[in-house]
């Protein structure tokens, strides 16, 4: 899955191109004066090269964050679709998801360190669209059967039952996030991603979550 937010790259490579000008020109600067062999000059040259084309690179992949952790008035203005087979649907602003009710979940990232995610549990955001999701309540055979589908803004998609986020049938927490550890998610990974515990790899960790959908099958048992 490729995310990537534009304008932000867009100014982080003029930042790193200048930078490379920079260190280009102050060797140039210095082979002038014969201060330098030329091995160096072309070394130093390559190595400036190779740092702007890594760069990029992470960008492509998404892999590098950004650290910006403000939202933006166009970020503001995105929309979560919440549709399907609900009682209720709905399309929120950022600022009518941050009304409801708040969770939050740590996990390890992949060198071992804690992490903590805040935002809303899958299971609230399907409840405040008036799916019946209650701990004390057996789920009946039409809420186990149905599934729910998350879409990014990239199209990239993912799927969970329903009984996933049933607390009566689990104890475990689907988080629909907008914070990591106390501040908002940045440019890459939000403004809302999944997050889910205790799975090996975050593939249905899904990014810059815009739609959650809710189904049931069409095909009936043989």
């Amino acid at each position: 899955m490729i995310n990537f937010d534009p304008f932000h790259d867009c100014l982080t490579e003029q930042a790193d191109m200048q930078k490379n000008h920079l260190l280009t020109s102050s060797v140039l600067s210095l082979r002038r004066s014969a201060l330098l062999p030329k091995w160096v000059l072309k070394f130093t040259c390559f190595i400036a090269f190779a740092f702007h084309a890594e760069k990029g690179q992470l960008h492509a992949q998404g892999e590098q964050e950004s650290t910006t952790n403000t939202v933006s008035p166009s970020t503001q203005q995105l929309t979560l679709r919440i549709g399907g087979e609900v009682p209720a649907p709905a399309e929120w602003k950022l600022s009518e998801f941050a009304r409801l009710p708040r969770s939050t979940v740590r996990v390890k990232d992949r060198d071992g360190r804690d992490i903590t995610y805040g935002g809303v549990s899958l299971t609230d955001v399907l409840r405040a669209v008036s799916l019946r999701l209650n701990a004390g309540t057996i789920p009946s055979r039409e809420t186990v059967a149905k599934y729910i589908l998350i879409v990014a803004a990239d199209g990239y998609r993912a799927v969970f039952a329903t009984a996933e986020i049933d607390p009566a049938l689990t104890e475990r927490t689907i988080l629909l996030a907008d914070q990591k550890d106390g501040q908002l998610l940045s440019s890459l990974q939000g403004p809302l991603r999944i997050v889910v515990p205790g799975e090996k790899r975050p593939a249905r960790w899904v990014r810059q979550v815009r739609a959650i959908l809710i189904g049931q099958p069409n095909e009936s048992a043989p």
